[in-house]
């Protein structure tokens, strides 16, 4: 149960620890919130994943060494002066959907000597102590010795699984919404009709405080959820007290890209 909570983010406070009794109207009740959340289904992807020896290669992957077009192509972090670690690294030619010849890299600055997570706010978007960026692939991999003590081991993505996804219940009102808590009780028992936290790609933001968009910095438009990266499922990596990322695009600017965070 454990794994389905994380999975599915079953974690919404609840007044009682108590779930309502199993009563023949359940079904019913699941099916007709279903209905009403059908217009707001996506479709969420989960990395399947294997453990590889690290390489500078151009593959989907967390973790691990980057794909690199030249020796100064690591981004360096401005108030260490040391390499950031690659938290993830998407072959958009190896996406499930909308496939292209690219590579969305994040990369993120682990160092505390100095603590440039705090130092830098890295839990904002768009800090200076994490780099999203959008690249080509235009020569075989560049390999360097990286300033980085310890590269987390590399995951390579080999495949995606396709899952339902819904908004977080924290995004229903906006979205002229309104359930109560015993209709979000019914579905985190079904373990239907609920945001999926863990790792995935696409879908919606499970968010971990509240609704926290970033936005366009040029256009204000607000920015779609790429992917979702949470504590140690395939980053050997914690934010803050079991935190969850999200790397999120602007819908005007493929190239505006940011990552940020929250935790309990």
């Amino acid at each position: 149960m454990k794994f389905l909570k994380q999975l599915f983010g079953l974690n919404k406070p609840s007044a009682s620890n108590k779930h309502p009794k199993v009563n023949p109207d359940m079904e019913l009740i699941k099916q007709r919130l279903l209905a009403q959340l059908e217009p707001f289904k996506k479709t969420a992807y989960i990395p399947a994943t294997e453990s590889v020896g690290s390489a500078f290669t151009a593959d989907s992957k967390i973790g691990g060494l980057p794909y690199l077009r030249n020796g100064g192509d690591w981004p360096v972090c401005p108030n260490c002066n040391n390499h950031m670690q690659l938290f993830l690294q998407l072959n958009l030619n190896e996406l499930p959907v909308n496939a292209e010849n690219s590579l969305i890299q994040l990369f993120y600055c682990t160092n505390d000597k100095p603590m440039c997570e705090s130092d830098c706010e890295a839990y904002f978007p768009f800090s200076k102590s994490v780099v999203c960026r959008k690249i080509q692939v235009e020569n075989p991999p560049v390999e360097i010795t990286p300033t980085l003590v310890g590269p987390f081991h590399e995951k390579r993505i080999i495949g995606w699984i396709p899952i339902d996804d819904y908004p977080h219940y924290d995004e229903l009102a906006d979205l002229g919404l309104n359930l109560d808590e015993e209709d979000f009780e019914i579905l985190e028992i079904a373990e239907e009709g609920i945001s999926i936290a863990g790792d995935k790609l696409f879908g919606w933001p499970h968010w971990v405080q509240s609704v926290e968009y970033p936005f366009d910095r040029k256009t204000g438009s607000q920015m779609n959820l790429l992917f979702q990266l949470d504590s140690e499922v395939n980053l050997p990596y914690m934010f803050g007290d079991s935190g969850i990322g999200h790397l999120t695009q602007s819908p005007d600017n493929e190239n505006e890209l940011a990552f940020a965070w929250a935790c309990c």
